[in-house]
């Protein structure tokens, strides 16, 4: 088929976002299977360089694509139609290994798809395969390389759901985040990212690593991506007590009508904290914002952000650590260090230290809380620092503070240093994402869009079934 859509090429579908993808998907410009052909020659040339995906099911995804083909009358009830999505490897996928990056369960196959991917299943959505992720979506460093140099981190854990979103190789990518593992690797990558609030997603069927801190979310490269996947994964399931039955928004109408530039509070600490060409960076974004209408504010938190980020680092030891206590007991050999250094610490953690991590907890969610109760959002970087060598996943300090009260987080491209992308985090109230996408897409409208990573192309392959 020919075509375009949006501006972009239908020559090229796999530069398309997946809702440019759809627009044109429904308008017959673009086949499902020619889009999945499409993202599979492009895994075919760029994974030797990144390194994204664990396996990619070429086959599966092709028969599905031709399924819908043959349903496209169905296809105004299903918001992800013909789109191909990845899975960071610990979401469960029927007919996938789910390995969570850990040796011994190379041939783990689940019985049934995680709740979330049930749900994509149903709104149309092809699974493509699944991407790396640090061993049990903890910090030690994955071989994924970012998109944007090779020689830096993609983040973690989430690091090959980042990776091929930002290097054009899936539209769509979910991840998880229990200290910083979405929004970092998406800021490192220059693509956005979303952390919902706690409980609005699922996590039944995905590998835990810390039961209270755990946060599924997607990948993808525009706001309105983001509201469209978190409409379809979000909402009570009864194989998650976390899940609440607060009300599911309306988020891509949220990202049709913006509304009027947003009260943005700016968090002093973090810009303090950050590297300066990152701090400077990000608040040129802001002036930017500040230009076009939006009213930026400052304060500075009572909490210190280092105690909060201590605190996240006790639950997550600890919780880790009860979590793992019978296959690390069974298999600890095949524990990658830093994950072995944080069951194995966890459990000398007193449990005083643990209660008194809930109770920094509890004082900080009343702090922001209160921070938010005047304004839209508050706004910091997304990372302190650049993508940095691949002897790390980077630092997750910036992003932990939201993932140990679970407000919801979203960054964005903020421009790029040195050549690498860095983000702005915005963080809005609980169960507010309708208000974040409308601040988001705002936000999307001021701030210049990031090229895509110029990468070569060599010929290679992947783990295909």
């Amino acid at each position: 088929m020919e075509g375009t859509t949006d501006g972009v090429s239908a020559d090229l579908p796999y530069e398309l976002t997946a809702s440019e993808a759809l627009r044109a998907i429904r308008r017959r410009t673009l086949g499902v299977v020619e889009l999945v052909r499409a993202v599979l020659d492009r895994i075919d040339a760029i994974e030797p360089q990144v390194r994204a995906w664990v396996m990619v099911d070429r086959a599966g995804a092709l028969a599905r694509a031709r399924e819908l083909e043959r349903q496209f009358e169905d296809l105004s009830a299903r918001p992800l139609f013909g789109i191909p999505v990845g899975l960071k490897d610990i979401y469960d996928a029927r007919g996938l290994p789910t390995t969570a990056g850990f040796g011994p369960w190379r041939e783990r196959m689940p019985p049934a798809d995680a709740t979330a991917v049930a749900r994509l299943r149903q709104a149309g959505a092809i699974i493509l395969g699944k991407t790396v992720t640090t061993q049990f979506a903890f910090a030690d460093p994955p071989e994924t390389r970012n998109p944007w140099n090779p020689e830096r981190t993609p983040g973690g854990s989430s690091s090959g759901s980042a990776a091929a979103v930002a290097a054009r190789m899936i539209p769509l990518a979910l991840g998880s985040q229990t200290a910083g593992s979405i929004l970092r690797p998406a800021a490192y990558c220059g693509v956005l990212g979303l952390k919902p609030t706690y409980g609005l997603v699922s996590r039944h069927g995905i590998v835990p690593l810390a039961w209270s801190l755990d946060h599924p979310g997607p990948i993808a490269r525009s706001v309105e991506d983001l509201a469209r996947v978190l409409g379809v994964l979000a909402g009570v399931d009864p194989c998650d007590p976390a899940t609440r039955t607060a009300r599911v928004g309306d988020y891509l109408a949220a990202v049709r009508h913006p509304g009027p530039p947003p009260v943005c509070l700016r968090l002093d600490d973090f810009f303090e904290a950050a590297e300066p060409l990152v701090s400077s960076q990000v608040s040129d974004a802001l002036d930017l914002l500040a230009r076009h209408g939006a009213e930026i504010r400052h304060a500075r938190l009572v909490t210190d952000p280092r105690l909060v980020a201590d605190a996240q680092q006790t639950i997550m030891q600890v919780e880790a650590a009860e979590l793992h206590a019978d296959l690390h007991a069974e298999m600890a050999d095949h524990y990658a260090p830093r994950m072995r250094a944080l069951v194995e610490t966890g459990a000398l953690v007193p449990a005083t230290l643990y209660v008194r991590a809930r109770r920094i907890a509890q004082r900080f969610r009343a702090e922001i809380l209160a921070l938010l109760a005047d304004v839209d959002c508050l706004v910091l970087p997304t990372a302190s620092n650049l993508a940095p060598d691949r002897s790390t996943t980077g630092d997750r300090r910036f992003q932990a503070p939201w993932s140990l009260i679970g407000f919801p987080a979203l960054t964005i491209p903020a421009g790029l240093v040195d050549g690498l992308p860095c983000g702005l985090q915005v963080i809005a109230g609980l169960w507010q994402e309708e208000r974040l996408f409308r601040i988001a897409r705002w936000i999307e409208g001021v701030l210049p869009p990031l090229p895509a990573p110029r990468l070569g192309l060599r010929g290679g392959s992947v783990s295909m079934q």
